[in-house]
């Protein structure tokens, strides 16, 4: 039972990972992109050498938002490998409670006992009860 519940765990840890990844991805796209079409942008609309300086600082960042992306997206998959293992361990180790009832174990129902005393042993039922002067 451990084993078939780790490897639900490591599955859904394998989907999050496989998820952030190309969340991560398409972040970086959209800070690729947008570091071109704004150097573009800047190229036509300031002059050669003021466009070289903003180039160059449009680059530091975009360069910057790469590398932002690049830790984010393995502190995220740091954090999904270490709630894998963790969930994995702990699963491995529950417990599992199991309980038996009759029907289980085979006995079924138990038959009821006719505990009436059989007539004429023992006192008289209908007999009264106080004594006769």
């Amino acid at each position: 039972m451990e084993g078939m519940i780790g490897r639900v765990f490591t599955g859904f840890a394998l989907a999050g990972f496989a998820f952030w990844t190309v969340l991560c991805l398409g972040v970086w796209a959209v800070v690729a992109l947008g570091g071109d079409l704004l150097r573009w942008l800047a190229g036509l609309a300031l002059d050669p050498q003021a466009g070289g300086i903003a180039d160059s600082a449009l680059r530091f960042l975009e360069a910057f938002g790469t590398a932002l992306v690049a830790w984010v997206w393995l502190a995220g998959s740091a954090l999904i490998a270490v709630v894998g293992l963790v969930m994995r361990k702990a699963a491995a180790n529950a417990t599992v409670v199991r309980v038996a009832t009759f029907e289980t174990r085979g006995w079924g129902p138990a038959e009821m006992k006719d505990v009436t005393p059989p007539r004429g042993t023992g006192p008289d039922p209908d007999a009264p009860r106080l004594p006769k002067p």
